[in-house]
């Protein structure tokens, strides 16, 4: 039995033109600024976003997300704010689901498991927490609390708050 070039021909350029389609670079990843702690618009984006309550970005960058473990004593200042029980059982960046009533936090950079002391400045309260999840999405905030850690701190009331958060062991 012979086999017919141009079937072949055919077939293979088929197979070219379909393999194709998968060497297509995918678009690259923009819009989180680490020095400015802000959310950019994509290039040719025409969008504006609004600002976020005209909330200044943190006066200090977190650490680097290159960093593996979070020094001891590292400070960080700015807006903080909470989430609260509609997120109850809703898987966290860590992998494990959001409990409202533990004292956990969301942090852009930091790495999971990294306690912090939190201070509200308005009121001098602090506590402890546990970073588990990516965030906050809001620009110019630095965490978001669960709602056991803004209740021990009395930030609910206000819902967002500045805070200082320091690395602890």
């Amino acid at each position: 039995m012979k086999s017919n070039p141009s079937a072949s021909l055919l077939i293979l350029l088929g197979i070219a033109w379909f393999l194709s389609g998968c060497a297509t670079s995918l678009p690259v990843r923009t819009g989180y600024d680490r020095k400015t702690g802000t959310w950019k618009n994509p290039p040719g984006s025409k969008s504006k976003r609004p600002s976020s309550d005209n909330v200044a970005a943190p006066a200090e960058p977190a650490v680097d997300v290159t960093d593996s473990v979070a020094t001891l004593g590292t400070k960080i200042r700015g807006q903080a704010s909470f989430y609260g029980k509609e997120l109850n059982g809703h898987s966290t960046s860590s992998g494990e689901l959001f409990d409202p009533d533990a004292s956990t936090c969301a942090h852009r950079t930091l790495p999971f498991g990294t306690k912090l002391k939190v201070t509200y400045l308005k009121k001098s309260t602090t506590t402890v927490v546990r970073v588990n999840d990516r965030g906050p999405h809001k620009d110019g905030r630095i965490l978001d609390l669960s709602r056991a850690a803004a209740d021990n701190l009395g930030l609910t009331a206000d819902g967002v708050g500045t805070v200082e958060a320091e690395v602890v062991p």
